[in-house]
């Protein structure tokens, strides 16, 4: 399943949003093209690099060798700045860190091969996606723009009523439902939970009529992980609900 992006976000008014991934779904990194030209690949192979092809220049980010890109946050500073392996080009591309945190790894985390464009708010996207089983964790992000329509989060706040999910896990534990208060590269965690296997899980707060709220402007990302496994089945899931304002 992959990532279920629930609806816009443009009005000022509190609206619900809803995220939902499953089996290689989460979108770690949204990419949007700046570039003039065209685009001709995104391609990712999953210990090595993503490679950007347009029809006016080539640019590599490598993940281990190289510029060292190995976290999330070093690969998306890097693609905004057009900091790659060629000299030319500048920024080509604009990049977010969605469902996954900034200082999580790069390097053979991602799903490997050329990336498929789609459209979301009338923009065409890539979406560079969390290979679940290798990297061993689900996670979805509530934030007032999961697109690029420059809304400026301010004093917005976002309040998580419920998350719900489904994995067959190798190592379940303490501190594995874990829910965090982003802003930026300051990850704080707000919440852990023993984790379940094999088992349709809900957790909310004063029976679904309570909720956990980041900071104003911050998001929240909530993560299942493991440490042991986490194995690829269509029946995976990771929901989670909430309020923009």
């Amino acid at each position: 399943m992959s990532s279920l992006d629930s609806i816009s976000m443009r009005n000022v008014a509190a609206k619900g949003a809803i995220v939902q991934v499953g089996t290689n779904g989460p979108v770690a990194i949204r990419l949007r093209y700046i570039g003039t030209g065209t685009v001709t690949s995104v391609t990712t192979t999953t210990a090595t690099n993503i490679v950007m092809v347009t029809s006016t220049h080539t640019q590599t980010f490598p993940f281990a060798a190289g510029l060292t890109l190995n976290t999330v946050g070093k690969l998306v500073d890097a693609i905004n700045s057009g900091n790659c392996t060629e000299a030319a080009g500048g920024q080509l591309f604009e990049a977010k860190v969605l469902d996954t945190l900034r200082s999580y790894a790069t390097t053979s985390k991602f799903v490997a091969g050329a990336i498929t464009s789609s459209t979301l708010e009338g923009e065409t996207i890539w979406d560079v996606l969390v290979d679940t089983d290798v990297a061993k964790y689900f996670a979805c992000r509530l934030t007032s723009d999961r697109s690029f329509e420059g809304i400026t989060p301010g004093n917005r706040r976002v309040h998580l009523k419920e998350l719900s999910y489904f994995a067959t896990l190798g190592g379940a534990a303490a501190n594995s439902v874990l829910i965090y208060d982003v802003k930026g590269s300051v990850e704080t965690q707000l919440f852990g939970a023993l984790s379940v296997s094999a088992t349709a899980t809900t957790i909310n707060w004063a029976n679904g009529e309570g909720y956990i709220t980041a900071e104003e402007g911050h998001d929240i990302v909530v993560i299942l992980t493991d440490a042991v496994t986490l194995a690829n089945a269509a029946a995976n899931y990771l929901y989670i609900s909430g309020v923009v304002e």
